[in-house]
């Protein structure tokens, strides 16, 4: 007796994830476009961000050219614990797995289903220790380990590597899309060997004419040094690793990760319901109040709701929570 509104909340088995709680936060490192850099930048990061007092683990998911051991300078086999869980190699404090590093046949032309799960074999089942942060240095391409960390891996944004050659720009700025379109936010973007010092003249010489434009909060240059080539984030150029740690660092500072009071938890309802259940909530809010709900994907629901109630929305605003999802905000109008 007396409600004025009535949430009915049905409990929903939510979509299959790989369960990673030893680690605060999931980075990935990802790009599109082959042959940019993406395992020396996952490595310089993951020393960069290890001296500078963070608890680090480096996971390897390409199957297809295994890189991470090599530059780490870690030799497997990978061994077991008692309860037959992969334990991560140490590399000087830095956890890590890597499929070139679990022993058995070279990787062959594994696809689809089978391909992520040589992965997920790995990532999900490691024996890792607590970390602050995991970073995940993920294979070229959209498909196949990609698509299925993306739906999996509970990522809470991504750093893109890229040449400057208007290809590979291009290329990742797909990737930057699709990660956007799959609720994984933009850390910061790379532009690898963008110059070079001229070792006879200490000329310095640019690549590439044209600017680097991507949709990426913060951009990097890392120049073509064969001293960070052969051993990242110990020898060569390291400022601009030093300043990608650093936005690392600020962005997941500025991760959240709790359901803030007063928010609506609908992340275990199909999209559709969502959007039914927020219309229903602004219809019975009054004129300027906020509506605030916890979903995951926050850019779909604004625009269906925009379409389908577009009279009840006055402004909408998102907060990344992190692996709790985006805190969508919105006023009444």
């Amino acid at each position: 007796d007396g409600a004025e509104h009535v949430r009915i909340q049905p409990v929903r088995y939510r979509r299959s994830v790989v369960d990673l709680p030893q680690a605060d936060h999931v980075i990935a490192v990802a790009s599109t476009k082959g042959g940019v850099g993406k395992t020396t930048v996952s490595v310089a990061l993951a020393r960069a961000l290890s001296t500078r007092g963070l608890d680090v683990g480096l996971f390897d998911a390409d199957i297809y050219g295994p890189n991470v051991p090599h530059l780490l300078d870690v030799d497997g086999p990978i061994l077991a614990n008692e309860h037959g869980q992969p334990v991560p190699l140490d590399a000087d404090g830095i956890q890590v797995l890597s499929p070139g590093a679990a022993g058995g046949e070279p990787p062959t032309a594994r696809r689809g289903s089978i391909a992520y799960g040589a992965v997920e074999n790995l990532l999900a089942q490691g024996d890792w220790d607590e970390m602050d942060v995991l970073l995940v240095d993920l294979p070229a391409g959209s498909d196949d380990v990609v698509g299925a960390a993306l739906e999996h891996v509970p990522l809470d944004g991504a750093v893109f590597v890229t040449t400057p050659f208007d290809a590979s720009v291009d290329d990742t700025a797909r990737s930057v899309a699709l990660f956007s379109e799959n609720g994984v936010p933009p850390v910061a973007a790379v532009v690898n060997m963008s110059r070079f010092t001229c070792e006879c003249c200490g000329e310095p010489n640019t690549l590439f004419a044209d600017p680097v434009d991507l949709d990426v909060p913060v951009v990097h240059e890392l120049p073509f040094d064969r001293r960070l080539q052969r051993d990242p984030g110990r020898a060569g150029n390291t400022e601009a690793i030093d300043a990608l740690a650093e936005s690392v660092e600020a962005f997941l500072a500025d991760l959240g990760g709790e359901v803030p009071d007063g928010a609506f938890d609908l992340r275990d309802l199909p999209p559709a319901s969502q959007a039914r259940q927020l219309a229903d909530d602004l219809a019975a809010a009054g004129p300027g109040e906020t509506v605030s709900a916890v979903v995951e994907d926050g850019a779909w629901l604004e625009e269906a709701l925009r379409d389908g109630a577009a009279g009840l929305v006055d402004d909408v605003s998102h907060v990344h929570l992190g692996t709790a999802g985006v805190l969508l905000e919105l006023s009444r109008a």
